[in-house]
């Protein structure tokens, strides 16, 4: 039985990976996969035994946090953002964590136009790649939801050591393209720890507005947990259109999400993130919270419905940009614990990135559980 299928057109690219590793180059807008590993036929995912897979994960992922801790020490960084977990509910059971994150396309980061305060070694990729893993390998969450992404395959080669599985669509006209020496197309992916979830079903499209595609793109996927009485949830990331010109476009382009989520959803839990690139006065986030969906750190307010003071921020030539525009909607779930925002102080004068955060997008990290009352 095969085990990577996959669905391509020339703007939407859908990789179905069932427990395998897998390897995709995301420069053009062509594909290619290699097959890696598969583990045994005969040993289910629900009670699979260790492995010499396991062991060999083991030994990798331990060797890249050593050669990580030892390269970020000979680059002389500082520690990443210092942030606080903060507890909302006391109920025993397995969270799943979600982490959304816009990561900062590496051919965006140019400091000359876009960061002006952002020392040029914050974003040279020798320094980027290995705060990026920082992040992501000191929350190791289970679901993963990135936008702008055109490292997908240094994430993937990294990331697999540790038991994550990738899916990537690009943007169908990636404006990383038009820079010189591009990691390739920019676009969301989505990652899983597979010790901890199957992959039952993946949609990869771009969201439409009157029939019609956009640039941006969407990725929707359903997974079922590894536990003795297992629990179905979907999990959906998004990107949509930048400026704050295009709040109708973003209207649309949440109206097109709103029905996916009708026509596909079961009455299962829904988790849905994204940089919507929205302030909470926008349509589009009145149309999710129609949906029955909550926002995750509202919960970090007194009223329990103010969102947070910002999800990006920085100085660009213009001036100072501090937006709330980063989301983890959900339902079926009850919030456990939220990881909340670095203070002013810590983000510092020059604002992100910086030396201390490869983004100019703050990653947000909740730990969800499962609400008994609406399974």
């Amino acid at each position: 039985t095969a085990c990577l299928k996959t669905n391509r057109s020339s703007t939407v690219q859908h990789w179905e990976l069932n427990h395998c590793w897998s390897k995709y180059s995301s420069k053009g807008s062509t594909a290619s996969e290699e097959y890696q590993h598969c583990p045994p036929k005969s040993l289910t995912p629900m009670k699979r035994a260790a492995t010499e897979l396991d062991f060999k994960m083991a030994s990798q992922s331990g060797e890249i946090m050593r050669n990580l801790e030892a390269e970020v020490k000979t680059q002389g960084l500082p520690p990443l953002l210092q942030r606080q977990w903060v507890s909302k509910a006391s109920n025993k059971g397995n969270p799943v964590r979600i982490m959304q994150w816009n990561v900062l396309a590496q051919a965006m980061s140019g400091v000359d136009k876009n960061f002006i305060k952002c020392p040029k070694e914050a974003v040279q990729w020798q320094i980027r790649k290995n705060r990026i893993l920082q992040e992501i390998l000191r929350y190791q969450p289970t679901v993963l939801c990135i936008e702008e992404v055109d490292m997908f395959d240094f994430l993937t080669e990294n990331l697999a050591p540790f038991g994550y599985v990738g899916i990537f669509i690009p943007k169908p006209k990636s404006p990383c393209l038009e820079f010189a020496d591009n990691m390739g197309a920019d676009g969301c992916a989505m990652f899983y720890k597979t010790s901890a979830l199957i992959l039952s079903n993946s949609n990869s499209v771009s969201l439409k507005i009157d029939g019609k595609p956009t640039n941006q793109v969407m990725i929707f996927g359903q997974f079922q947990t590894k536990i003795d009485s297992p629990q179905s949830f979907y999990v959906g990331v998004t990107h949509l259109k930048a400026k704050p010109d295009f709040s109708e476009q973003r209207r649309k382009q949440g109206e097109f999400i709103a029905d996916f989520i009708k026509t596909n959803c079961s009455d299962d839990p829904v988790i849905f993130c994204g940089d919507f690139n929205a302030e909470p006065i926008e349509p589009v986030y009145q149309i999710m919270k129609d949906l029955n969906l909550n926002s995750v750190y509202t919960s970090l307010s007194e009223d329990g419905k103010t969102e947070p003071k910002f999800t990006t921020w920085k100085i660009r030539p213009k001036g100072e940009v501090t937006h709330t525009i980063d989301y983890i909607w959900y339902s079926g779930f009850k919030v456990k614990a939220i990881l909340d925002l670095p203070s002013e102080e810590e983000v510092g004068e020059g604002r992100l990135p910086s030396l201390k955060y490869p983004s100019d997008h703050v990653s947000l990290v909740c730990d969800l559980l499962f609400d008994s009352k609406k399974l």
